[in-house]
């Protein structure tokens, strides 16, 4: 058992080396916090526990990067607007793709990057490590297509399915996230910190180091406006407790005056990932995101957002 000021310095330590390399923010949350806890009491799924992948597991860090505010926003601008270099019918996949990799891509390889570092880092001082991919994964199995693994229930003529809808990660980070004490869950499905809102990724490092735990967030940080989901086109986000959407996970009454530490919402990410076969003017993705107030409200906007925006603004 590590005394505590081996843990003071440990976890000084590893904070350290994780923004030298690029974290912004950094939590550390106990196992204990990983038990079902208030408002929502959530047992995490089995498989994804961190004992599922260190069994003697004490800690979890949790790092996150920002998103820079014109990456997430230009993107959606310059979809709507005539260009010379670009013809209309290639817009929206070129703006995909460009939020796509400085919006996604760059993040998730830079935070499996500092994990590993990290991860090293405590290797190196006599402790265990686990480490993740920042984003979901895509297993392939033979015989099947993607949409035959990932996005049911079954269509005509499948003969193989699977429930799941989205391909989700090993690890939650954004449930790590709240257990770190670095943000909140919004409306949106999203983790909210108070200084980006919802414009960061996360990624997550399991260790059998005993850390000092980071403080809870003790004010909510979702303004509970639910813009978020008035600027889902696809309406992919939903409240736990709307009783025309129910999961495993869904619970009667959703307590809007606590603490998010787990989701108050749900999303079903293969109907936002394929609007443009429903809503062929559907924008490019993340209005979730770019309307959302918390963090600063952004400079650059379509004007459907702002009208959106503007609108809740006066009604305040």
């Amino acid at each position: 058992m590590t005394d505590k000021r081996g843990s003071n310095e440990l976890t000084a330590s590893a904070k350290e080396l994780a923004r030298r390399h690029g974290a912004v923010l950094v939590g550390v949350a106990p196992l204990e916090r990983f038990d079902p806890m208030p408002p929502l009491y959530d047992a995490v799924p089995s498989g994804h526990h961190p004992r599922d992948y260190l069994p003697d597991a004490r800690s979890v860090i949790s790092i996150a990067q920002p998103l820079m505010n014109p990456v997430v926003d230009a993107p959606a601008v310059l979809a709507t607007r005539e260009l010379e270099m670009i013809p209309e019918h290639v817009r929206y996949p070129y703006f995909e793709a460009l939020y796509g990799e400085v919006g996604h891509l760059v993040q998730d390889y830079m935070l499996e990057f500092i994990a590993q570092i990290i991860g090293q880092h405590l290797m190196g001082l006599g402790s265990e490590a686990m480490i993740f991919p920042t984003t979901g994964l895509h297993p392939h199995v033979e015989g099947m297509t993607d949409l035959d693994i990932w996005e049911g229930p079954p269509r005509p003529g499948a003969e193989k399915f699977s429930p799941f809808r989205y391909t989700f990660g090993p690890f939650s980070h954004r449930h790590a996230a709240t257990r770190s004490g670095l943000g909140e869950f919004g409306y949106s499905n999203v983790v909210l910190t108070r200084e980006f809102g919802p414009r960061q990724r996360f990624n997550s490092i399991i260790t059998d180091a005993e850390l000092v735990p980071d403080p809870l967030v003790t004010e909510p940080i979702c303004l509970r406006c639910g813009l978020c989901q008035k600027a889902c086109i696809m309406e992919c986000i939903t409240m736990r407790d709307d009783p025309a959407v129910r999961d495993y996970r869904s619970v009667e009454t959703v307590d809007r005056e606590a603490i998010f530490i787990d989701t108050p919402a749900k999303t079903d990410p293969t109907l936002c990932r394929r609007r443009r076969e429903g809503r062929p003017d559907s924008p490019v993705r993340g209005d979730c995101v770019r309307v959302c107030p918390v963090g600063g409200r952004s400079k650059q906007l379509p004007e459907r957002l702002r009208q959106i925006i503007d609108a809740w603004e006066s009604e305040r």
